[in-house]
């Protein structure tokens, strides 16, 4: 029967989940040096195959992550990762294990956070019409120093509660991703609450979820 990935944690660390995606039971066992999460997916077209049908699945989905982060430090697959059978779950698996068990390994008991900033004059300009490449550059080197602004800020105001932080830029936002230790939550919260508002600038704070951001090593993201 086909089954659908939810996510690897480190082995011996089974969490019970009632129900997952399309109310399949959500299945567990230790495979290559993990601990692997998974639902037979009876039929997927009609779980799958519509755009409504795949937001419900991914929803219910990130609600499994969600229950296992609560207990343990998940993985996650890609969403959806369907499989044909059970039986080819260890093949699957078998091309990243050792990535897999070096991320687990690495970032032990942590889950991530997220960041986002959005700046109130970014939000109102046109970036669709044509500039210069004076005021282009001007621009850029503005953003850029609204930012670096906002990570020295983030870094030093939770210092003792993150153990790495790593950012993206998008068209219009800036993300920080923050991995923090399992304990040291409730003080990483509180110590952004304490830094206080930043002019200009509207940042808003996400998590915990499964720390995605941190499986590949940093020298290794391309």
């Amino acid at each position: 029967m086909p089954c659908l990935l939810y996510c690897v944690t480190q082995p011996n660390q089974t969490v019970n989940v009632a129900s997952g995606v399309c109310e399949g039971a959500v299945q567990s066992r230790e495979m290559l040096g993990v601990q692997v999460y998974w639902s037979e997916i009876a039929d997927p077209e009609e779980c799958l195959g519509t755009a409504e049908s795949l937001k419900k699945a991914a929803l219910q989905f990130h609600q499994v992550l969600r229950e296992i982060l609560a207990a343990a430090t998940p993985i996650p697959f890609r969403f959806p990762t369907l499989l044909e059978s059970e039986e080819g779950m260890e093949q699957h698996l078998a091309a990243e294990q050792e990535l897999y068990r070096a991320a687990l390994e690495r970032i032990g008991d942590a889950v991530q956070y997220e960041v986002v900033g959005s700046w109130a004059a970014d939000e109102q300009a046109d970036l669709a019409t044509p500039v210069s490449g004076r005021e282009y550059l001007k621009r850029r080197s503005q953003a850029t120093e609204r930012i670096a602004a906002i990570d020295s800020k983030l870094k030093s105001v939770t210092t003792d509660s993150v153990r790495e932080w790593r950012a993206r830029q998008e068209r219009k936002n800036h993300r920080w991703f923050a991995l923090v230790p399992r304990e040291s939550r409730d003080r990483f919260v509180a110590s952004l609450r304490s830094a206080g508002p930043s002019e200009g600038v509207r940042l808003r704070l996400s998590g915990p979820r499964p720390p995605a951001e941190f499986v590949t090593p940093r020298d290794e993201q391309g």
